[in-house]
């Protein structure tokens, strides 16, 4: 476990994190869970929400999750990417939803305030993230991912 925090903290040196790990703190910091799950727990609906500009890289990523993803278009790529991400979570047995970690859907407006003061990790985001953003994304991770 040290050598596998110390080879991530030489990554996230090398590679900004953002809106993921933006939306990550305040579930960890509010409700007590692992940094780690509190990432998985958003990671798949922000990836869909960042879509659109980060097509061209999750394109590049897709070969890794699935090799049979060659010969597919830049968008088809992509998508496949993050719905190989959304299975890889529901393989690891990830929760399903914020409410499986005890939040209740009046909390999300409380989740997104505190992103919302992430700012040193938004602005490493690949797309502009705004409040109702945010919200829309805590919103759609309190739902069932199964049925995403």
């Amino acid at each position: 476990m040290l050598l596998g925090s110390m080879l991530a903290g030489m990554a996230f040196a090398n590679s900004p994190v953002a809106a993921v790990h933006a939306l990550a703190y305040p579930i960890g910091a509010l409700f007590h869970v692992p940094h780690g799950l509190s990432n998985a727990l958003v990671l798949t609906q922000v990836l869909r929400f960042n879509l659109p500009e980060a097509e061209g890289l999750y394109a590049e990523l897709a070969p890794i999750v699935d090799p049979k993803s060659e010969g597919m278009s830049v968008s088809q790529r992509a998508r496949l990417f993050v719905d190989a991400i959304a299975a890889i979570c529901r393989d690891c047995n990830v929760p399903a939803s914020l409410a499986d970690v005890g939040i209740a859907r009046g909390d999300l407006n409380k989740l997104a305030e505190d992103a919302m003061k992430q700012t040193r990790l938004l602005v490493n985001n690949p797309r502009e993230l705004s409040f109702d953003d945010a919200l829309a994304i805590y919103t759609e991770a309190f739902g069932n991912r199964a049925a995403a």
